[in-house]
This record gives structure tokens, sequence and C-alpha cells, in this order.
């Protein structure tokens, strides 16, 4: 019967609980002693390695990016070079422009086919 008077007399007693805060709990370290951490610690890991790998990739995505702007602003400006430069070829070799530069010169276009010797 005295056993059961203990039972009784330790279950009717409350225990009480020292709240902790999550701040103090944080800070105090406890937090990476708890058991949810200790089990949950390689998953942890890995979100953390996938968050870093996250930046890294947002990184390297961001100066490809502007590589490539850089290269198209290039290639359009190669483009517009181009055609202007064949803009100017067209307007050299036009009959007319050439037969102007040998009439001042004494030279005359034929207008049929060259001549057999």
């Amino acid at each position: 019967m005295n056993q059961t008077d203990n039972i009784e007399h330790n279950s009717e007693e409350p225990k009480a609980h020292k709240k902790v805060s999550l701040f103090n709990l944080t800070l105090g370290g406890g937090f990476l002693q708890s058991r949810w951490f200790v089990k949950q610690r390689y998953v942890l890991l890995m979100a953390l390695v996938g968050c870093l790998a996250l930046v890294y990739m947002r990184y390297k995505a961001e100066s490809l990016s502007k590589a490539k702007m850089a290269a198209l602003e290039r290639r359009d400006n190669l483009r517009q070079s181009h055609i202007e430069m064949q803009k100017r070829y067209q307007e050299t070799i036009k009959i007319s422009k050439i037969a102007e530069l040998l009439d001042s010169t004494g030279v005359r276009i034929t207008a049929g086919p060259p001549f057999e010797i």
C-alpha cells in the first residue's frame, strides 16, 4: 500500500516545465543537440547544399546572360556594318558608275560582246 500511495502522490504533482524560447534555444546551442536536429542533420545539410548550389547557379546564369547580351549586341553591330559595306559595294559596281569613271580616263564600254582576234 505504500507503493500505491507513492504512485498516487507522484501522479498528482504536475511537473513544472521550463519554458524555453526559440531564441535562447538557438543561441545556447540546445537546438543543435536536440533529438530532432540530430535525426534530421543529413536532410538539413542537403537542404543547405541545395541552397548554396541554387545561389551559385543563379550567379552563373546572370554572368552568362550578360555575356550573351554582349555577344548579341556585337552581332547586331557586325550585321549592320555588313549591310552598309554591301550597299557601298553595290553602288560601286553599277555599270553607270563604272562608265563615268572610265569616261574620265577616255575608255569606253562596248555595247556588244567582245570581238575575236
